[in-house]
């Protein structure tokens, strides 16, 4: 009876080796198992040193069209977001009680012109008649008055008809700009007092981006250059994704604001009317290009990336295992860093699938151009 224990024993220690055998063995074939990376070769080429900007686009030119008199709106002669030129009437105001001011005055300037005629005739009666002492001096000093007066009145007259045959004018209301009509604040039948709003024109033919600048990158540009010829610079907006845009920037606002930035200008001709005020827009200009260097797509970096400092990668050795690799970088740009040590042109490394690999990983790679662009932002394919 004890001997067949101990077989059974001796049975179930064998099958547990045997077990354990063939375990171990799937654990070293996982082990050994080649991952898929992505790779890029190390190249020489330049860094390019960018300024990065965004916000919203403003037409440049946005004129608010207010009425110069007070009156109500008799009829609006344009739609909402049309074109409209120069000087081509907007808006008419009611008149009727304006021309009945202008009649007023124009009665009263002739009423009043011919009440000065018989005034200047009565002073220069008296004045002659001082001469030879036939009236008082008295008398003379009120004719002289009543002239003087007289002569104040028909001024004033003039000027009231002026200002209000100008005021008559000024009924029709004209675009002071050529452009589009981009806002109304009025309907007919409102009562608009002098200064009121009535449309907002905008001429789009150019546009602008206001991005606001710290001091280090306001350190960056050529200021001179700025003011004088301006500095080329590439806008995208998210309407147009594929489409870039040239301008220039060309103001940087001399006092910062309140919050210690600085009011910066891109200006984009904008002739097709593609670009639209409000629309979000990045910006991007060069600040300087260092040429003929080693460099690396940034991705491929594993630790924090700052300009003169020590970082790693992982590179691939001609077995095709995975090396830790201790580097340092000079110059940056958004896309790749300039290596001064650790690399040389040729080498491989790692730009996708870092994150899971460790250093003598076997790996089965694949090139940039099987996993994404050339700029190094690696996206994996769909199967």
């Amino acid at each position: 009876m004890d001997d067949v224990r101990s077989i059974r024993a001796l049975a179930i220690v064998l099958l547990v080796g045997v077990v354990l055998a063939a375990c171990s063995q799937r654990v070293e074939k996982a082990k050994i198992l080649p991952l898929k990376v992505g790779v890029r070769t190390i190249e020489r080429g330049e860094i390019v040193k960018r300024l990065y900007v965004s916000g919203s686009l403003i037409y440049d030119v946005n004129t608010i069209v207010s009425a110069e008199v007070s009156a109500q709106v008799k009829s609006i002669l344009v739609k909402d977001g049309r074109t409209v030129k120069k000087d081509e009437i907007l808006l008419t105001f009611d008149d009727v009680k304006i021309k009945a001011l202008a009649d007023q005055a124009q009665a009263n300037l002739q009423r009043d012109e011919a009440t000065l005629e018989f005034n200047r005739s009565e002073w220069g009666k008296n004045l002659e008649l001082l001469k030879s002492a036939a009236v008082s001096q008295m008398t003379y000093d009120q004719k002289f008055s009543i002239y003087r007066h007289s002569l104040q009145q028909v001024d004033a007259d003039k000027a009231f008809l002026t200002r209000t045959l100008e005021d008559l004018k000024r009924t029709k209301v004209r675009a002071p700009i050529r452009g589009f009509l981009t806002e109304r604040f009025v309907e007919e039948g409102d009562w608009v007092g002098e200064g009121g709003k009535l449309f907002r024109i905008s001429d789009y033919r150019k546009i602008r981006l206001e991005p606001f600048l710290t001091d280090l990158e306001v350190g960056k540009l050529d200021i001179k250059k700025v003011e004088t010829e301006g500095i080329d610079a590439e806008i995208t907006v998210d309407a147009y994704p594929a489409k870039v845009f040239q301008g220039k920037l060309t103001y940087i606002q001399g006092v910062a604001g309140p919050n210690r930035l600085f009011q910066s200008r891109f200006y984009l001709d904008n002739p097709d009317m593609l670009l639209l005020q409000g629309m979000y827009a990045r910006g991007s200009t060069v600040l300087d290009t260092v040429p003929d260097v080693l460099k690396a797509p940034i991705l491929a970096l594993l630790d924090e990336t700052r300009e003169n400092e020590s970082n790693s990668c992982f590179t691939v050795d001609a077995e095709h295992n995975a090396r830790l690799t201790r580097v340092r970088i000079g110059a940056m740009d958004s896309d790749f860093a300039e290596i001064t040590e650790g690399l040389k042109a040729g080498d491989v490394i790692v730009v996708e699938g870092k994150e899971v690999i460790v250093d003598g990983q076997p790996l089965h790679t694949m090139s940039a151009s099987q996993w994404g662009d050339k700029s190094g932002r690696i996206q994996r394919k769909l199967d």
